[in-house]
């Protein structure tokens, strides 16, 4: 039975915040495209490493969602996020679900520092 977006987005969070890149990369299509600020990463090799990165440059990183709203298997993710060393409380991410499956997905937050 294919996922749903909610429960594809609710396995995808609790591996970030577990830090679980193979649980991760697993939510992803293997064409998928993770576009962030100044980076686009294809595929399931390039988005690990960008989860990689993310876990090296904010040890400790705890994400909360704020808001979730849905439609058609795009979602509009609204998230803070608490780590040693920075915060952020404006965190936005356009995720696209279809069978299951992300296919495309962009990514954006401030951080500042403690």
């Amino acid at each position: 039975m294919t996922r749903s977006p909610a429960d594809v987005l609710d396995h995808h969070l609790k591996a970030l915040n577990a830090g679980d890149l193979d649980e991760l990369v697993a939510d992803y299509a293997p064409d998928a495209v993770l576009i962030t600020s100044g980076a686009v990463a294809t595929g399931h090799e390039e988005i690990r490493a960008t989860f990689a990165s993310i876990g090296e440059n904010l040890p400790g990183a705890v994400f909360t969602t704020s808001t979730v709203t849905e439609a058609n298997g795009v979602i509009l993710l609204e998230w803070t996020l608490e780590a040693d060393a920075v915060t952020a409380s404006d965190g936005i991410d356009t995720v696209v679900v279809v069978d299951g499956l992300i296919t495309a997905q962009t990514a954006r937050f401030t951080p500042v520092p403690r």
